[in-house]
């Protein structure tokens, strides 16, 4: 007589055990997804942050950080010395704006080695614009909060990348989605160039959409974005959760600092700027 009831109960239990199954290969595919996305702490919400110290050039700016189709049409470099904006991924995210605020929830980015990508990409940052500077290129380290309407000869985001394959390596480099200045591929493709040559890191090419639609690129959306007329790259520098990489960004980061420069330079002397 009670040989339904317990059958029953089995299947209802072997239902609520594929169940259980089913969510946690979700959410794990879901992770997983997002680990491979190497862009995957580059977000739609993403964004901000503060001015820096120092002088930097002043450029009118219409409200929120939008600018007039006749203002970009008549636009003209501002006069004065080459300039370049190195953006350290992840500093002082806890100093975002409101609009950025979404940006705190990604704390020091991708995690590996014992090390988090903040304080690796700073480090490179940090190296990159001493370089630039011994070359007497007026260079910026800025945080995770871009000046509203920052204006450089070239701008380049410093990060890392993190998957849950320690297996995948590699670096890579993107421009805007929508690129006003129009340079921004020239200064993408010697990076490459540069950067390989000095890490001998494999290219990776998983670039997504997120990637090119980076915060700091944004600014029809954020007051704290770049100017449309400043050419622009994020450059992922390797993976944190990749051993080999780790030989180059952690180990020994002059090299990805070299790579670096030196593309900027290649940029800034074919635009005569150097």
């Amino acid at each position: 007589m009670e040989s339904a009831p317990t059958s029953r109960r089995i299947v209802l239990a072997l239902a609520g055990i594929c169940i259980t199954i089913a969510g946690i290969s979700i959410l794990s595919a879901r992770y997983l997804l997002q680990a491979s996305d190497n862009t995957s702490s580059y977000t739609t919400d993403e964004v901000g942050f503060e001015f820096i110290e120092g002088a930097l050039p002043e450029m009118g700016v219409g409200l929120n950080g939008k600018y007039l189709p006749s203002e970009l049409e008549n636009w003209q470099r501002p006069a004065g010395t080459t300039r370049v904006g190195i953006q350290a991924g992840h500093w002082k995210n806890d100093e975002v704006p409101q609009e950025l605020e979404g940006l705190t929830r990604n704390g020091g980015g991708a995690i590996g080695g014992g090390t988090n990508e903040r304080a690796v990409v700073l480090n490179i940052a940090e190296q990159v614009v001493a370089l630039l500077q011994a070359q007497g290129i007026e260079a910026d380290l800025l945080p995770t909060t871009v000046p509203p309407g920052y204006i450089a000869d070239a701008f380049v985001s410093i990060h890392a990348d993190g998957n849950l394959n320690s297996s995948v390596s590699g670096f890579k480099i993107a421009g805007p989605r929508r690129d006003y200045s129009q340079k921004s591929p020239t200064l993408e493709k010697q990076l490459y160039a540069t950067y390989e040559k000095a890490t001998q890191l494999p290219q990776d090419p998983s670039i997504s959409h997120r990637m090119r639609g980076y915060y700091a690129f944004n600014w029809r959306r954020y007051e704290h974005a770049i100017h449309p007329m400043t050419p622009a790259v994020i450059v992922e520098t390797g993976f944190l959760t990749s051993p080999a990489d780790r030989q180059i960004i952690v180990a020994t980061p002059q090299r990805a600092a070299q790579g670096i420069s030196e593309g900027i330079q290649a940029f800034l002397q074919g635009e005569g700027l150097l």
